[in-house]
């Protein structure tokens, strides 16, 4: 990473990371934490929508390709990330929802998600793996012909 992506990662952080501690030790009135988290749910919110749309444009690059092809799992990943996001702002507008159902059906969405990108980053090791096989194995072919002369190969080709 270098370093302005650096500096714009972490000033962010930094950001969030100083109001945690007043956060956590309850010193925050009522109205500042609600507003507080409708902005890390916006945040979360925007951040899953443009996720959603770098992952189908990398589907539509990659199309075909041998990576590309468990593309969905990454986008329904994703959505479900924004599932969660929303299911935090349906605790901001609709009453009758608890704070603990809330959470539950937010980490469970996230639990899911986390699975699905298990499931692609499993398939993409896979694809690799098998790529870099047959990239080597055909390497070595090549290797062991180029070492022969022009008349051996012939040789060996007749059996």
């Amino acid at each position: 990473m270098n370093r302005v992506t650096a500096l714009l990662v972490s000033a962010p952080l930094a950001v969030f990371a100083f109001p945690s501690t007043a956060l956590a030790a309850g010193q925050v009135p009522a109205a500042v934490m609600s507003m507080v988290r409708l902005g890390v749910s916006l945040v979360g919110l925007l951040v899953a929508v443009l996720l959603l749309l770098e992952a189908a444009r990398v589907g539509q690059v990659a199309a075909g390709g041998a990576i590309a092809e468990k593309i969905s799992y990454v986008v329904l990943a994703i959505l479900c990330l924004a599932s969660s996001a929303l299911a935090r702002w349906v605790q901001n507008f609709a009453s009758g929802v608890t704070i603990e159902q809330v959470q539950l059906a937010s980490e469970t969405l996230v639990i899911v998600a986390m699975a699905l990108l298990a499931l692609y980053f499993s398939s993409v090791r896979k694809a690799l793996r098998d790529f870099l096989r047959s990239m080597t194995g055909s390497q070595m072919l090549d290797s062991e012909q180029g070492d022969r002369g022009p008349g051996e190969r012939e040789d060996s080709s007749r059996g």
